[in-house]
């Protein structure tokens, strides 16, 4: 059963009381009795010395202890007197010795405590009319009893199974957190260790052996956060918001903790001048984060405001020391930005270039460099001129990230496919800093401009793109969409591009939603549900998913994260197409409203 008590601020090397030695445990013991810390060594004389002269001045008779008092003249040699010998001498005066006490394992010398702790044991007296104990044996009684727990045997009787044995409260058990702990705060603190940490700080350091070292950081984070009241409720606040608005489970108090971490802001503003650079973004990350996923957006991008004055008054993002936190904000960054739709705050010092340019030769994935085999119809588009040169750019590098994409796993060596998933991350980050640092007056364009950004969003920055962004994003599309049908605005003969935004647009929609209702409503309207029954007259094995799978090919699409909403599409337009007919009914708009509302 793992122990209930959460982080003891003890030195890095413990992981937890139970996996103590003795030495600690003895050390921890003593603190929790006393309030302060006592060092305790069985080799010690000055308390065996003290407590010696206390009895020579209380004992009025010739039978003190005088094994106790310091000094060569008094003090016998611990090799003369064997354990028998003390025995026997015990019975003769009619005193009955206490049994030697379990001794502490110690690699210096076993021997050596075994007769320390001898020496310091006092003599115990009866009062041979009452057969009672005296008031010295009695406090003796106790010190031996305490030492008993103290020096912690091996034995599942003695010794404590975690700190709550000694204090009532077992979550925060010398009471040093500046929060006071509940069980509540306590699973936040465990989500925050065991979940948000490994997946956010995913740039963190790695061992020369490949190992993940977020396992101790992140506790240290926790143990720094107790003694710091912004931190700690910046981080809870955090917490709360991602798991009730990225796990959906309610009732985690985001409100509240948000509320403590922005009231301990304003009372300890001051002091955060002196925290150091990394508790400080440490902090400003966490409140985005949390304002983030409970999309506030406005008060996450005034956070990333005070981050960006930061990396300025440094000198810029370079000169943020840790590696993990910087990437952080860059990706967060990004991903609010996106969410709606406005640039970015801090700058693209991150593109690492084309990959073919940058890519060491024994990097290159080993798949046929073969890039016209990615949206060809799309690239069909770029050389007639109409569409303006940064858009074109940038299809041409998302046809780049696409390729990536998708040959990924061919990497001659397990290096060869992390660089490339790390070129994709950030190459894909500057594609959508740069789109989103663009606005078209044109309507058209407008609309293939956000049509690729929620591309990426979904195939590139998952799961977040398919839960969260994209599903934003499908309105505003939809509203460059009916600005596009203006009789001022034309197509130009971009009839299949338009039906792949459409198709897009329909995937992208929260499903039952108005959105969903009106992009499939288009998609009746410009006829693709006709070219599909068309197509399949011809051809009766193929499915309707896999005609519309052909057609995405044609353009950009990923199968493992788009596959599930291509098979709604489908069976909501097959749903609504008469295949029997030899007419080919598609039904009327009022049917089609029912069927486009009905889950697959």
């Amino acid at each position: 059963m793992a122990p209930q008590f959460l982080f003891v601020n003890k030195d890095a090397d413990s992981a937890s009381l139970t996996r103590s030695n003795a030495s600690e445990q003895s050390s921890i013991n003593s603190h929790v009795q006393r309030g302060r810390r006592h060092k305790r060594s069985g080799l010690s004389k000055g308390r065996s010395g003290i407590q010696g002269r206390r009895n020579a001045k209380s004992s009025k008779t010739a039978d003190t202890s005088d094994d106790l008092q310091p000094g060569p003249s008094t003090t016998k040699p611990t090799s003369s007197v064997s354990p028998s010998n003390a025995e026997d001498e015990s019975a003769e005066s009619g005193v009955t010795a206490p049994k030697p006490l379990p001794a502490r394992p110690s690699p210096k010398s076993k021997t050596a405590r075994l007769t320390a702790s001898s020496k310091a044991r006092p003599k115990v007296h009866f009062n041979r009319r009452s057969r009672s104990l005296s008031p010295g044996a009695v406090k003796a009684s106790k010190i031996n009893e305490r030492a008993k727990l103290l020096l912690n045997p091996d034995s599942p009787l003695n010794s404590p199974r975690d700190i709550s044995q000694l204090t009532s409260d077992s979550i925060d058990p010398f009471g040093l957190s500046v929060v006071k702990m509940d069980p509540h705060i306590a699973e936040l603190c465990r989500y925050f260790c065991d979940k948000f940490h490994p997946s956010v700080w995913h740039a963190e350091s790695w061992t020369l052996k490949g190992q993940y070292t977020y396992q101790s950081s992140s506790t240290a984070i926790i143990r720094r956060a107790m003694q710091n009241e912004v931190e700690m409720n910046a981080i809870l606040a955090c917490m709360a918001a991602r798991i009730e608005n990225v796990d959906m489970i309610p009732g985690q108090q985001t409100d509240r903790f948000m509320g403590n971490a922005l009231m301990a802001v304003r009372r300890r503003f001051s002091s955060l001048s002196s925290a150091s650079k990394h508790q400080l973004l440490l902090i400003i990350f966490h409140l985005y984060a949390g304002e983030a996923y409970r999309q506030n957006w406005e008060a996450a991008r005034i956070h990333m405001r005070a981050a960006k004055s930061l990396f300025d008054s440094w000198g810029g993002l370079a000169q943020v020391p840790d590696q993990s936190i910087r990437e952080s904000f860059i990706i967060g960054d990004g991903n609010v930005s996106a969410c709606v739709m406005e640039p970015c705050e801090l700058p693209c010092e991150y593109d690492p270039g084309g990959y073919f340019t940058v890519t060491p030769p024994e990097m290159l994935l080993v798949a046929p460099r073969d890039l016209s085999t990615i949206a060809p119809a799309l690239q069909d588009v770029l050389t007639d001129g109409y569409l303006p040169d940064g858009l074109v750019e940038s299809i041409l590098e998302t046809v780049e990230c696409a390729w990536v994409l998708l040959h990924a796993r061919t990497g001659s060596s397990p290096e060869a496919t992390k660089y490339a998933a790390r070129w994709l991350l950030w190459r894909n980050s500057a594609v959508r800093y740069r789109l989103l640092a663009t606005r078209y007056s044109d309507a058209v364009h407008e609309a293939i401009r956000t049509a690729l950004f929620i591309w990426i969003l979904t195939a590139m920055v998952v799961p977040l793109g398919v839960m969260r962004i994209a599903g934003l994003n499908a309105p505003r599309l939809l509203r460059t969409l009916k600005a596009a049908d203006l009789p001022t605005q034309q197509w130009r003969g971009l009839l299949e591009v338009k039906m792949w935004i459409l198709a897009l647009g329909a995937m992208s929609a929260v499903v039952d939603s108005d959105e969903e209702k009106w992009y499939l409503d288009q998609l009746f309207e410009v006829g693709m549900p006709e070219n599909i029954r068309r197509y399949r007259e011809f051809n009766p094995d193929v499915e309707t998913a896999d005609v519309l799978k052909r057609f995405h090919e044609r353009f950009f699409y990923y199968e493992p994260i788009q596959r599930p909403r291509l098979q709604r599409l489908a069976q909501l337009i097959g749903g609504a197409i008469d295949f029997s007919s030899n007419s080919g009914s598609l039904g009327t708009p009022s049917d089609r409203t029912s069927k486009s509302r009905s889950p697959p």
